[in-house]
């Protein structure tokens, strides 16, 4: 009974971390490669055309999937992907004037958190954190939910969890812990006040917080640097 409890004990992060990012790439097939057949049986082949974009196809259907807002660079160098938009505000705006892509998006108020994960995106990628100063990245980590951050870590990997253990405390480093240790288990640690572990699969949501969160701590820090100045 007594190693039975001990077994369903937390081990360190380390090793938390370790499990569950291995679930992680069992797990979400869609992940496993950059583009490609992501799965193909005899009724049905899904292709990856790349982070947000794929195609399913049948007998009967060929049906193009979009899961998000999604930019890259082209081979020219130009930028290229989806943007799901208001049609009433597209028509509002289209008198005025545009240059760039920062000028779209600002008209349009497309969420630079849909964005900020892709290579060379516009300048909210997620990495604009590390030139903060310290105090700022503390305050974007405590304004992160444990379950959320968990899943962020997986889904960007090992980049986002270096700077989360640079910087986090040792409470927030238990906590997430705690998180990755009931992922790996597959269960809810409904016991823990400040936990609502979430299914690996919610990994969409948690992202959209995280880039939520950086451009709300990104205002913050330039108002105040506006106000220092």
């Amino acid at each position: 009974m007594d190693s039975e409890k001990k077994k369903k004990e937390p081990k360190s992060f380390a090793i938390e971390w370790a499990t569950a990012f291995d679930t992680w790439k069992k797990k979400l097939p869609t992940k496993q490669i950059n583009s490609g057949i992501v799965l193909e049986t005899k009724k049905i082949r899904l292709t990856k055309t790349n982070e947000k974009v794929f195609r399913i196809e049948g007998d009967d259907f060929s049906i193009v999937l979009v899961t998000d807002n999604h930019l890259y660079k082209n081979k020219d160098g130009k930028w290229a992907g989806v943007l799901f938009v208001d049609e009433g505000l597209l028509n509002q705006n289209l008198s005025k004037d545009i240059r760039n892509l920062d000028d779209f998006l600002n008209l349009q108020a497309i969420p630079r958190s849909d964005l900020f994960l892709e290579s060379e995106a516009p300048k909210d990628d997620w990495r604009i954190v590390f030139c903060w100063e310290r105090f700022w990245q503390e305050q974007l980590l405590l304004q992160m939910s444990p379950n959320s951050m968990t899943l962020v870590m997986l889904a960007i990997g090992e980049e986002c969890k270096e700077f989360f253990e640079k910087i986090a405390t040792e409470r927030q480093k238990r906590l997430v812990r705690d998180e990755l240790f009931y992922l790996n288990l597959g269960q809810s640690n409904s016991s823990n006040p400040h936990s609502k572990t979430k299914s690996i699969f919610g990994f969409g949501s948690a992202l959209k917080e995280f880039g939520q969160k950086i451009n709300l701590i990104r205002e913050r820090r330039e108002k105040e640097l506006e106000h220092g100045a």
